[in-house]
């Protein structure tokens, strides 16, 4: 399913997407949603928003840079702009271009929700069609309430007047965000077959439900979703397979990776393959490198850690046969996770970026039981599986919850880490988690990350609100 679904993606990004091909309350919207092959099209088409640089291409991994993760030293991707909290408004760049992509996948799978009902096609792929889109537009909203909370919920095509509405409460959108990942799960498969790997599953459903309920501190009913995935035989890969796990040898393995977004390498046409590798810098011929990790970050690990040599390469280590030298980089280190160890592939690469796995989910457990019941042996058994796998040892018994809080934070820093987890999970611990993480960077010369509380939430873009100023109040302190 890969290079079917990179074949749709294909067909979206060298032309004009059929989606696209028409306004919105134009009559030839009609004239396209006539068959199951549109269907398809349709839902691929929401797929291949996934893959745009100011989603997973780019933003999600490189994210940790804005986190105490890693140092982007570029300005022109704006990834510093934010880490330092200097200069970064309502006018900048990724405000406005993460509310577009993300309105864009809601936009499509809108379209799909609503014209494919009325095609006439087998029910139950007509069924698992909508199901998909329901889990995707899920996605879109998730990040759209973690980034600036409150956002207009558009479930209906709309003309341009309609389009003019006011925020709805994140309450308001969670709550659809809920509706359409039960209908995701009543409808999605436990598995595809081989010709449709990569698509959402139920597993992808109740995993991003369980991620949900945890961002929003509904702790049982995280339990609850994470238990159902559990229960549809997902586990951990092996230690040995835990770096390859993030690279084509191991891409859409069924036993840990619940979705993965789909690329395709170096095809010739921009925005279908992976940009791990020309962004590393792991070796000379793949450029200078956007973002690497920091020595801070490098120190958090447990001596013996396997995940430290599977996601950061330090001086004199090699990869991809070439010995790295870490004055090529402002930081000694290059990011190593998910790169393909291979000097050749310097521009796109085929790597999928994996979005949901199951390690995950044991953290979700780990960390909405210890919430709920303190530190309980379904807590630690969660906790211990991901360290055990690591190389380490148990965590010692009887800590507190509020020690094994930190344990967990610990582990979701370092297993989670450049999948586009940590800043997020900086967001949802609140100011003083930020704070200390911006002020912990102090190895970067000439690098100062100065905390202000309005970070907490983005702005609505500005260029959105002078088309629609329905969309204020602005968010605090922007």
């Amino acid at each position: 399913m890969k290079k079917y679904i990179g074949l749709f993606m294909l067909i979206l990004a060298v032309g004009c997407a059929d989606l696209e091909r028409y306004p919105l309350n134009s009559i030839g919207a009609p004239q396209f949603w006539a068959t199951s092959d549109d269907a398809i099209l349709g839902v691929n088409g929401v797929y291949n928003v996934l893959a745009h640089n100011h989603m997973y291409r780019e933003f999600m991994k490189h994210s940790d840079a804005i986190a105490d993760n890693a140092y982007s030293q570029y300005s022109f991707n704006y990834y510093l702009e934010i880490s330092e909290g200097r200069g970064f408004d309502a006018s900048s760049v990724w405000p406005s271009n993460i509310w577009k992509k993300s309105y864009e996948g809601i936009v499509r799978a809108n379209e799909v929700i609503l014209n494919v009902p009325d095609i006439d096609m087998d029910e139950t792929l007509k069924n698992r069609i909508i199901g998909e889109a329901k889990f995707l537009r899920a996605l879109f909203y998730f990040h759209l309430t973690n980034l600036y909370q409150d956002v207009p919920l558009v479930t209906a095509e709309q003309t341009i007047e309609e389009s003019l509405v006011p925020r709805d409460s994140k309450a308001v959108v969670l709550d659809q965000i809920l509706e359409d990942l039960n209908a995701a799960v009543s409808v999605l498969p436990v598995t595809y077959g081989t010709a449709e790997t990569g698509r959402a599953t139920q597993g992808a459903a109740w995993a991003l439900m369980a991620r949900v309920h945890l961002y929003n501190e509904n702790y049982a009913e995280a339990l609850s979703a994470a238990d159902q995935v559990t229960e549809l035989g997902y586990e951990l890969l092996e230690t040995e397979d835990f770096a390859s796990m993030f690279l084509p040898s191991l891409e859409n393995n069924s036993s840990e990776s619940i979705f993965e977004v789909q690329f395709l390498g170096n095809t010739g046409s921009s925005g279908v393959g992976s940009s791990f590798n020309s962004s590393s810098g792991a070796v000379p011929a793949f450029g200078a490198g956007s973002y690497h990790p920091i020595q801070e970050f490098v120190d958090f690990f447990e001596e013996g850690d396997i995940r430290k040599d599977a996601t950061v390469l330090q001086d004199g280590q090699d990869f991809a046969g070439i010995t790295f030298s870490g004055v090529r980089t402002p930081t000694g280190f290059a990011v190593i996770k998910g790169v393909i160890p291979d000097e050749m592939v310097t521009g796109d690469g085929d790597a999928n970026f994996v979005v949901l796995r199951y390690a995950e989910v044991l953290l979700t457990i780990a960390e909405a039981e210890n919430e709920l019941n303190g530190p309980t042996a379904t807590a630690y058994e969660a906790v211990n599986k991901i360290r055990t796998r690591a190389g380490l040892e148990n965590l010692p018994e009887g800590l507190s919850q509020d020690e094994l809080r930190v344990a967990i934070k610990r582990e979701r820093r370092v297993e989670l880490a450049f999948e586009g987890h940590h800043y997020f999970d900086l967001l949802r611990y609140g100011g003083e988690d930020l704070k200390a993480a911006m002020e912990s960077v102090q190895s970067v010369p000439s690098h100062e990350r100065v905390y202000d509380e309005k970070l907490l939430l983005w702005p609505v873009p500005q260029a959105e609100i002078n088309i629609n100023p329905n969309l204020l109040p602005q968010n605090p302190n922007w």
